[in-house]
């Protein structure tokens, strides 16, 4: 599983390097931007309880996973601090961003639907989506495959409007999250299902499921920013210089940090 896990670490460090990046310089930030960091050093930050390998809360009730380790190092070129706000589900964070009530969203895909609520920062996590099948049926390995035939797929996902708009004769089976979606996939409750390149490999090891298989890339990709509450609109300036500062080396310590923690822990 590690091995699987760190191939797909590996995948994500490589795309992010698309990203804008600078050298080793030091973060340049106007009188502004620094001001704004002096008079919020605390911003209260909404995120995913249940979405690993990028985050979750544990059972222990602290915030962990690949985000999680880029949110400490964005603390820490900040110097501010990001208070977790813990919900149960999802759905709830997005019901608390939706009222205003976080300054920032971890981690989510840019939409006209989310745009209304936050700005967004440039990604630093992009990654392919998948198609997923079960393994007697290999042969459907294109969406366009699947007309007729049922996706699962998770509800709120960014490309969940695209697929109704451009797949319209795919029957669309709304699933509550990853998981469920490939346990649907495996017991030939669906036909197929569509998810992150990274995430769905690291769930496929997590549940042991030998009989669904990742079968290509689709035209979707996650691109994972930072949501901010149009409340703060010099912010989204900072993130994207922090962002863009971002060196191979700091993708690759976020990446090594959580890769070691989970080994720790499946041990």
């Amino acid at each position: 599983m590690i091995k699987q896990l760190t191939f797909a670490f590996s995948c994500i460090v490589a795309i992010c390097a698309l990203a804008p990046l600078a050298n080793a310089d030091n973060l340049t930030l106007t009188e502004q931007e620094q001001n704004y960091l002096k008079e919020h050093p605390t911003l209260s930050m909404c995120i995913d309880p249940d979405w690993l390998p990028y985050e979750k809360i544990n059972n222990n009730g602290d915030y962990v996973g690949l985000v999680a380790e880029y949110m400490t190092l964005f603390q820490s070129k900040l110097g501010i601090e990001f208070a977790v706000v813990k919900t149960n589900t999802w759905k709830e964070s997005e019901q608390l961003y939706q009222e205003g009530k976080c300054d920032i969203v971890s981690a989510l895909n840019k939409s006209d639907e989310r745009s209304v609520y936050l700005d967004f920062s440039q990604p630093y996590i992009t990654s392919p989506a998948v198609l997923l099948l079960h393994q007697s049926n290999l042969k459907d390995n294109l969406l366009e495959d699947l007309n007729g035939k049922s996706l699962a797929i998770v509800d709120g996902y960014i490309y969940q409007s695209e697929l109704h708009e451009n797949y319209p004769n795919i029957k669309i089976v709304m699933a509550p999250n990853m998981e469920n979606a490939i346990q649907q996939v495996a017991s030939k409750q669906v036909d197929a299902t569509i998810g992150p390149l990274f995430l769905s490999m690291a769930l496929l090891q997590k549940l042991n499921i030998d009989n669904v298989k990742m079968v290509g890339n689709t035209v979707y990709k996650d691109e994972l920013r930072i949501g901010i509450n149009k409340k703060h609109p010099v912010l989204p300036k900072i993130l994207d210089k922090l962002i863009a500062n971002l060196t191979p080396q700091d993708h690759a310590n976020a990446r090594n940090v959580w890769l070691k923690k989970a080994r720790s822990n499946s041990n």
